[in-house]
């Protein structure tokens, strides 16, 4: 069996925590129909198979929901090598996500995006929209002391990207220019996205975010 094909035991591992998180993400609300996607740098995975001078990555195939990967992981991923000028996807049938430029523009250009995962979080798109998420510097204050958790797991705080077309090369452009050595990134009106070297810390980011923004909210609606 070649090592491109999924259903490599290499893989196995990493197939089934892309479920667990993936049945998680969608019990939390996070995933309506097809939103929201991931990919995995697994470039040191397979060089310790075969001889590559490509990157290697596990990405959400186009199409797919979280609530079908928790399932079936293996079909609804694409293993893709990647050089500077082109992709190949294993299967050579299979696609993935249509922002996949956006992972791929920040994974290439910087080793610490091991993880990329990406949601779309009810509270942190409505946060996203208000007057007060046009000041990163003063949205990550506001958290920070809405939750005290929130400074010790992103201690560099929250980057914030304009609103911009999914997929799009824009988006693309506007997440690595809102990006320091943040280790997530609300994009405006869309979602969330967090970096991480597993899965599980990623989904930590994520969920300490966004019950920030939930509390945010919350005390809005109490009367005083």
């Amino acid at each position: 069996m070649q090592i491109t094909d999924l259903k490599h035991p290499i893989h196995q591992n990493t197939l089934k925590k892309v479920a667990e998180i993936s049945r998680l993400i969608h019990s939390y609300g996070w995933a309506e129909a097809n939103a929201g996607n991931l990919s995995i740098d697994i470039t040191e995975t397979i060089k310790q198979y075969m001889f590559s001078d490509h990157k290697w990555f596990l990405v959400s195939r186009t199409g797919s929901r979280y609530r079908q990967t928790a399932l079936e992981p293996r079909d609804n991923m694409v293993l893709i090598a990647c050089s500077e000028t082109e992709d190949n996807y294993f299967p050579e049938d299979a696609k993935p996500t249509m922002e996949w430029l956006s992972h791929r523009c920040l994974q290439m250009s910087n080793e610490r995006f091991k993880i990329v995962l990406h949601t779309h979080p009810a509270e942190i798109i409505a946060l996203s929209n208000l007057p007060l998420a046009q000041d990163p510097i003063q949205l990550n204050k506001v958290l920070a002391e809405l939750l005290p958790e929130l400074p010790l797991y992103l201690p560099e705080g929250i980057a914030l990207a304009p609103r911009a077309a999914p997929g799009s090369l824009e988006l693309c452009e506007l997440s690595s220019l809102a990006l320091t050595n943040q280790k997530a990134l609300i994009w405006s009106g869309h979602g969330l996205l967090a970096f991480a070297n597993d899965l599980d810390e990623a989904l930590d980011y994520l969920e300490i975010i966004t019950k920030a923004a939930k509390v945010y909210f919350l005390n809005r609606d109490i009367a005083f």
